[in-house]
C-alpha cells in the first residue's frame, strides 16, 4: 500500500484512490521551523526590554558633563560705626552759673569759669544751632513743679550758625566769664547751665549748678 502511494505522488498511473502528497521537509527547512519560536521569545524579549528603559538614561558608556557649581555670594561684613565721644571733665576747672533771684522780661545769665590749674588753658566754643546760636552758657530750663522742658523747645528745628569759634586762654588760677539772656514767660524756672567747648583741642563739658529764677509779668 506503500509503495502505492509513493507512486501515486511520483506520477506513476495507478487506479488507487486519490491521495494528496505532503512534501515533508529536509534537513535544513526542519532547523529553521525549530529556530522559529526561539527567534520570536528573542524578538519580544527585546521590545519588552525597549519599553521598559527609560528614555532619559544615557547610553552606557555616554561622559556626562560636569555639574555647575554656582559660587555662594560674598556676605559683606557689618560696618562698625564709631560711637559718639563724650565730652571729658575739665579737671581743676570750676563753673558757677548765676543769675536774679526774680525779674521782669529777660533772665540774664552769667557762666563763670574759675581754674586751679598750674598752667594756662586754651578754651574754643563753637556756637550751639539748638541754643539760638548762642556760644555759652548751655542751658536748659524747667518748669518748677512739672518738669516740663520749657527751653529749649522740643521738637524746634535747629538754626543755621555761623561755624565761629570763641577762643578764649584761662590762664593759672584766673576766670573768665560767658553772657547771654534768655527770653522766657512768667513762672517759676530751674536753669541747668554748663561750658561745651574744646581746652587744648579736647573736648570738656564743664557743668554748674543749677539756679531757680521767678520770671514775673511786666
Amino acid at each position: 500500500m506503500t509503495g502505492s502511494i509513493a507512486a501515486s505522488c511520483r506520477g506513476g498511473r495507478s487506479f488507487q484512490p486519490r491521495v494528496i502528497c505532503t512534501r515533508y521537509p529536509g534537513p535544513m527547512n526542519l532547523r529553521a521551523l525549530l529556530l522559529l519560536p526561539l527567534l520570536g521569545l528573542a524578538a519580544a524579549q527585546t521590545t519588552a526590554t525597549q519599553t521598559t528603559t527609560p528614555q532619559n538614561v544615557p547610553p552606557q558608556g555616554t561622559v556626562l558633563p560636569a555639574p555647575v557649581l554656582l559660587e555662594t555670594p560674598a556676605v559683606p561684613e557689618p560696618v562698625t560705626v564709631p560711637a559718639a565721644t563724650l565730652p571729658a571733665r575739665l579737671d581743676n576747672v570750676s563753673a558757677v552759673l548765676s543769675a536774679p533771684r526774680s525779674v521782669k522780661g529777660k533772665v540774664p545769665l552769667t557762666l563763670t569759669l574759675k581754674s586751679n590749674r598750674a598752667a594756662a588753658v586754651k578754651l574754643e566754643v563753637p556756637r550751639d544751632n539748638e541754643q539760638n546760636c548762642a556760644t555759652a552758657p548751655t542751658v536748659r530750663v524747667l518748669k518748677v513743679g512739672s518738669r516740663e522742658v520749657v527751653y529749649p523747645k522740643p521738637g524746634q528745628e535747629p538754626r543755621l550758625c555761623a561755624q565761629d569759634l570763641r577762643s578764649d586762654t584761662l590762664g593759672a588760677g584766673k576766670q573768665v566769664g560767658y553772657l547771654r539772656d534768655l527770653d522766657l514767660p512768667a513762672g517759676e524756672y530751674m536753669i541747668e547751665g554748663w561750658l561745651t567747648g574744646f581746652a587744648d583741642g579736647l573736648r570738656v563739658k564743664v557743668p554748674a549748678q543749677p539756679v531757680r529764677v521767678t520770671v514775673k509779668s511786666n
